[in-house]
């Protein structure tokens, strides 16, 4: 058995590992059971989840307003207890019961509701969340999606499985998905957007959101991290490529390339070396990748970001 198809009878045996191990997970949940603030627009700051895996103080959720509008516009947030008739347990986890929601206030069409969500070590990220509209003649009717994977610079909607939903007069569950839209996984930037239309802009009426879920398949896997060893200290530049991926090795040096994909499919092997340091990745699509260096007994996992 040579060594090049050694090395690739035991990374496709981790990579076997890698699926199978990847679980569902709750990430980020807010159940506003102890929500009571009641903020207007100028004052508004972001609502820190009540549960996550993460770091709770970067994920939050934000009522603001659109750019561009009047600064006379007034509006504000608050939370609403929610009667039982209104099933308030939909969407509900960890055991919380019947509570407060949230509850967005008018002139809601010039208003957006945004939610940080990072997915460090995600991936396949669904969002749930419970809903009602106040009235049929003066709340918001339609919810309308779109996120952004960079923080707010850009916005896409390419990924959603839906662009919008409506909200009805008892709370039913919408449900998001962004498993299509790989840059979406493990992406620390990643923000959801609802913004609203459907009525009038007076100042009765609003949408009342609760329960809101955010959940993923795990990412990191103990089988993949065997198969790194000591490093090889070799750097893989530019991050982020474009066409052409190029290792820095010393001279003389024989390099082992296997490049998986988040999923953790094996999409090329190559060979480099001192005079030939330069793996063509311009069939890639853009996203985030793994790429395994074995040097002799050394291993190395280097990622980077096909543009």
């Amino acid at each position: 058995m040579n060594k090049l198809y050694s090395r690739l009878l035991v990374a496709s045996i981790c990579l076997c590992n890698f699926s199978a191990n990847a679980q569902s997970h709750l990430i980020h949940y807010w159940h506003f059971n102890s929500y009571t603030a009641v903020q207007h627009t100028d004052t508004i700051h972001g609502i820190m989840a009540d549960y996550s895996t993460l770091d709770v103080t970067k994920v939050q959720i934000l009522y603001a307003k659109k750019s561009g509008t009047s600064s006379a516009y007034s509006t504000y947030i608050d939370s609403i207890v929610v009667a039982p008739t209104d099933y308030d347990t939909i969407n509900a986890r960890l055991g919380q019961p019947d509570g407060t929601a949230l509850r967005v206030r008018n002139p809601s069409d010039s208003m957006r509701l945004l939610f940080y969500i990072p997915t460090t070590n995600y991936k396949n990220i669904v969002l749930n969340y419970a809903t009602q509209s106040s009235s049929v003649t003066k709340g918001q009717l339609h919810q309308v999606f779109d996120y952004s994977i960079d923080s707010g610079a850009t916005w896409r909607t390419s990924g959603l499985s839906i662009s919008s939903d409506s909200a009805w007069l008892v709370y039913k569950r919408s449900t998001v998905s962004l498993s299509t839209d790989l840059q979406a996984n493990n992406n620390p930037k990643l923000v959801f957007r609802i913004t609203f239309n459907g009525n009038d802009t007076g100042v009765k009426g609003n949408n009342r959101f609760d329960n809101v879920t955010v959940e993923g398949d795990t990412l990191s896997s103990v089988s993949i991290n065997q198969m790194e060893n000591r490093q090889t200290n070799v750097i893989a530049y530019p991050n982020p490529a474009n066409d052409h991926l190029n290792f820095d090795i010393s001279y003389g040096q024989t390099a082992e390339i296997t490049l998986i994909n988040l999923q953790g499919k094996i999409l090329l092997n190559s060979v480099i070396n001192d005079k030939q340091r330069s793996l063509d990745i311009s069939q890639l699509s853009p996203g985030i990748y793994f790429i395994f260096v074995k040097i002799d007994d050394h291993e190395q996992k280097i990622q980077f970001t096909k543009q």
